[in-house]
């Protein structure tokens, strides 16, 4: 009997101490860190970038741990931006030198702004400008004002005084900004040069002093807007530091209501839902351009997004033109990856273009698409789009949607 109970206590003690070996085995794992299935799982899904359906979802950021050295981070980027213009032909851009396109040095960098609204083609257009090697990505600046659009004060004055500190990379008084994007991460995550170094580190995101610093390093920044109507940027325009020029995009509103129908985050605003409302826009901005292509014809440029999808290389040349910038291999590869490719996904930008703007024709029923016509008229036929008569005629091979238009300036 005695004999058992010493050989149960025996294995009694050695169980104990195997676990206590495990516990401490497991601790120093820790320690080092060496991350879980669950841990690369979350790493993917920060790493997803979202779209302005998914805006009321907040995404949980990760417990900072530990200080990145943010001058390393800035002298790599330094190197990185050197190094991919060492052959650019500087002239396109109307300087003798980098460094005359650098804040940091001194300089001024090249500024462009893309307005427009909601599933127009602003976030395939802007990806095409992020391509360029040495942009610094603004992405909308005005998500925290959510679904509405702004087309006077009081909110105007705020929305340009955001635009305007952002395009300078000045964010001291951003705060609001910032505590937007600690629930709503995809207002970092399309600015790529950024996100690569606080996808990980959420906190850079949000580190107003780094995110200046660093915004000041890159001798383009692009921004795109979609919640502010063209006649309120004409002091963006008339800002001879800023030097910024604008690119107003415009998509047949058959086509943006087509791609509004089953995202949700259009629906709770009649600013999203209502055609009446998005052409009244389409025809201020129409007038908002007359004038100021007339007062500023160097610094505003008008694209239709069906151009942009039907001849992506050509209008892209145009564009880039109009910009200030020489040619560039990595646009010529982003256009050919995302144009000849389909990949599923609201926020995907691969798509077989010419297919795109065209495809409400397939899908929509007529009736939606005479209301819409009925209230976008005079919008269809300032911007060159022809109405369809009847649902035979909508889906006719012989349809010709698209007409020339001019603006009287």
């Amino acid at each position: 009997m005695l004999r058992r109970i010493n050989f149960y206590s025996i294995c009694f003690a050695f169980g104990v101490s195997v676990l206590l070996i495990l516990a401490g085995s497991r601790y120093t794992d820790n320690v080092s860190y060496r991350p879980s299935t669950e841990n690369r799982r979350n790493t993917r899904n920060f790493l997803k970038v979202e779209d302005e359906e998914d805006m009321y979802q907040s995404v949980p950021t990760n417990v900072y741990d530990g200080s990145p050295n943010i001058e390393k981070i800035l002298e790599k980027t330094r190197a990185k931006i050197k190094q991919a213009f060492v052959k650019y032909n500087f002239s396109y851009s109307g300087v003798h030198k980098l460094e005359d396109l650098l804040m940091e040095a001194g300089g001024q960098p090249l500024r462009s702004i893309i307005i427009s609204t909601w599933r127009s083609g602003t976030t395939f257009l802007g990806e095409v400008l992020d391509a360029m090697p040495g942009n610094f990505y603004h992405y909308e600046p005005l998500l925290k004002y959510e679904i509405i659009q702004i087309r006077g004060p009081p909110l105007a004055d705020q929305a340009l005084s955001t635009i305007k500190s952002m395009l300078r990379c000045n964010y001291d008084n951003l705060q609001d900004y910032f505590q937007y994007g600690k629930t709503h991460l995809y207002q970092f995550s399309h600015n790529t040069r950024l996100w690569d170094h606080c996808k990980y580190n959420k906190e850079l995101c949000f580190d107003a002093n780094f995110t200046e610093r660093f915004c000041k390093l890159f001798p383009f920044q692009s921004m795109k807007v979609v919640r502010l109507r063209l006649r309120l940027v004409e002091e963006l325009l008339e800002d001879k530091e800023l030097k910024a020029k604008i690119i107003l995009l415009i998509r047949d509103p058959r086509g943006v209501l087509q791609s509004r129908q089953h995202r949700d985050f259009c629906q709770p605003s009649p600013d999203c839902w209502e055609p009446q409302l998005l052409c009244a826009d389409m025809i201020s901005d129409y007038v908002a351009a007359a004038r100021l292509l007339k007062q500023f014809p160097n610094k505003l440029m008008v694209l239709r997004y069906e151009e942009l999808a039907l001849q992506p290389n050509r209008t892209t040349h145009d564009l880039l033109k109009f910009l200030g910038l020489g040619p560039m291999p990595s646009i010529n590869e982003f256009l050919h990856t995302h144009t000849n490719t389909y990949v599923d996904g609201v926020s995907s930008t691969f798509r077989i273009s010419r297919a795109v703007p065209f495809r409400w024709r397939e899908v929509l029923d007529f009736h939606f698409v005479e209301n819409i016509q009925s209230a976008c008229r005079e919008a269809m036929a300032l911007w060159g789009y022809q109405p369809a008569h009847n649902a035979t005629h909508m889906t006719s091979k012989h349809f010709t949607v698209l007409q020339n238009y001019t603006i009287e300036v």
